[in-house]
């Protein structure tokens, strides 16, 4: 018989400071006491992930949150997390397997768990490795900026998360194309088989800043944060602005110039989480690409046997370059060399010809398309954490990069591309778009997507934004309806990126006003969310003259001397 690799402890009933018990399984890797992993999840503790923090002389403790799997309580998304998170951390520490050092890792919502425990302030919290997830779910998660992210939520709350064990097996039994434009959002719940369910209707009531986001919201809690945080994120992920937004807000606000650096950000070609193979979508990255799948377990070995985070790595900042296909370590972001390039858009000859050139604008006519909702842009590619998990949509919507030929040829898709670099030129940082335009509707949408274009005319999507005309000011302050054919300034954030353009290879803005299942379409009607039966048509203006420079602004590097 060969040796048993861990003592294993199964469904130990952990009790919260209201009585109510979590199952959680424990993972010894020997008698004594031992620095501990800490794993809390809402998809089944069940794992054999333990058996590489084991072999590794760490404990490896999983633990079903409250009202999921074999946890005692009620399931409601979120709002458990911190007290629950801390007693199970305190809980742990006074055992006698543990040495004292709890850190914490996983993906999404196990990321979660970790960022609203770790402000609770137990003494044993070492370390965390929160992996592609926001720290506010309003900004970018369940919205974005302003926009409903219709596949992830409904998908979620309405199959993975909606009864005690995930009922994603079910997706297969409809047509996912269709049940997404069931209308009203409201009660797109009860539309899938669901007796309808109390937090999916909170998510839709709740479509805009207001203190049911905020109290899931970690941006007010950063200088609560007392360990060392490793930030993974993946440039085809939903997260990875929110990774670099948690990142700086963790510096800034440390309360030592010791925690501040001991903070590291890493970013790969990954979408919604750590991908085994060199391949995404229809691009290979090369081997390179996979030297960081095992970043997890060198970071908590180090960090829980006190070799501290520049044992992990010495530079604070670790990111993979696309085009180039390299890791490269940094030491600030933006990147000090970092300029930014204003890319003006320019009419064509048809809804594809446009151009992006440097050279600003003059008497540019404007460009014109219909956006018809009940027609949207069917979502191809993109940066967004549909997965697997979300069987039959997952094969309508899957992210990474892909060919957008297919969408460009849409009367609907308006599509500016530059000349031909003469020379490489890397783009990496934080991309937006400044957008002059008009719409005949009170409320409308605008989606930008960056992408390259290579010599043999494939078009690949990089990264992607989108505006809610109702948040042109801020998605944090209370929506304003448009006044119907005025011109007015947007400001898109296409998340980040870093990418190498090769010589001969074209940059590309495509604008449209739809990315659907992704997002929710837009009816067009201003009337309050979720509760439109119907849709209207909007035409969309999109002006690049000399008083409307429409620009996408690039952040360009310039290689190290």
């Amino acid at each position: 018989m060969p040796e048993q690799p861990c003592t294993l402890l199964r469904g130990v009933q952990v009790p919260m400071r209201d009585g109510v018990r979590l199952a959680t399984d424990i993972f010894l890797p020997g008698p004594g006491s031992h620095p501990v992993v800490l794993v809390r999840t809402a998809y089944n503790k069940t794992s054999a992930a333990a058996l590489a923090f084991t072999g590794k002389g760490m404990a490896y403790v999983s633990q079903d949150v409250r009202g999921r799997y074999q946890s005692e309580g009620d399931w409601y998304p979120f709002i458990h997390e911190a007290a629950d998170g801390f007693d199970t951390l305190e809980w742990i520490g006074r055992q006698p397997w543990c040495n004292g050092k709890i850190g914490m890792f996983g993906d999404s919502y196990l990321a979660a768990t970790q960022f609203l425990a770790a402000p609770e302030g137990s003494e044993y919290l070492c370390a965390l490795n929160p992996r592609f997830m926001a720290g506010d779910v309003w900004k970018r998660a369940y919205y974005c900026d302003g926009v409903f992210s219709l596949a992830l939520t409904h998908s979620w709350l309405c199959f993975e998360v909606a009864s005690r064990t995930s009922d994603a097996a079910l997706w297969p039994l409809f047509d996912p194309g269709t049940l997404l434009r069931k209308l009203p959002l409201l009660s797109l719940d009860e539309a899938c088989g669901c007796a309808p369910v109390p937090f999916y209707r909170d998510y839709v009531r709740h479509a805009h800043y207001d203190e049911f986001w905020r109290t899931l919201s970690i941006r007010d809690k950063y200088d609560r944060f007392a360990m060392p945080v490793l930030l993974t994120a993946g440039w085809y992920d939903y997260y990875p602005l929110e990774a670099v937004t948690n990142y700086l807000g963790l510096r800034k606000h440390a309360p030592t110039p010791a925690l501040r650096d001991s903070h590291r950000l890493l970013i790969g070609p990954w979408t919604h989480g750590v991908n085994p193979s060199s391949t995404l979508g229809q691009l290979d990255f090369g081997p390179r690409s996979l030297t960081e799948n095992d970043a997890t377990q060198r970071w908590l070995e180090r960090l829980l046997t006190g070799e501290g985070p520049a044992a992990f790595q010495a530079a604070p900042i670790r990111l993979f370059v696309m085009g180039a296909n390299e890791w490269r370590d940094e030491h600030e972001w933006p990147l000090a060399r970092t300029r930014y390039e204003r890319y003006h858009l320019h009419s064509g000859s048809g809804h594809g010809g446009g151009t992006l050139s440097l050279a600003p604008p003059a008497a540019d006519p404007p460009d014109h398309f219909a956006y018809d909702p009940n027609d949207p842009v069917p979502t191809l590619g993109g940066n967004h954490s549909l997965g697997p998990y979300n069987p039959g949509l997952y094969e309508i919507a899957r992210p990474g990069p892909f060919d957008q030929r297919p969408v460009e040829q849409r009367d609907d898709v308006l599509v500016y591309t530059s000349d031909a670099l003469e020379c490489d030129l890397e783009v990496t940082g934080s991309v937006q778009l400044v957008l002059h335009a008009a719409t005949s509707a009170p409320d409308t949408d605008f989606v930008a997507r960056l992408g390259d274009v290579y010599p043999d005319g494939r078009s690949m999507n990089l990264t992607e934004g989108v505006i809610r005309a109702r948040f042109r000011e801020s998605v944090w302050e209370e929506p304003k309806l448009l006044e119907p054919n005025r011109i007015y300034r947007y400001t898109l954030d296409l998340q980040v990126t870093s990418n190498v353009f090769r010589r001969g290879h074209r940059i590309r803005l495509d604008l449209t006003s739809s990315n659907f299942p992704l997002w929710d379409r837009n009816p067009n009607t201003g009337h309050e969310f979720g509760m439109d039966a119907e849709m209207v048509i909007a035409a969309q203006t999109i002006y690049h003259d000399r008083e409307h420079p429409s620009a996408l602004v690039l952040p360009v590097v310039d290689a190290r001397a």
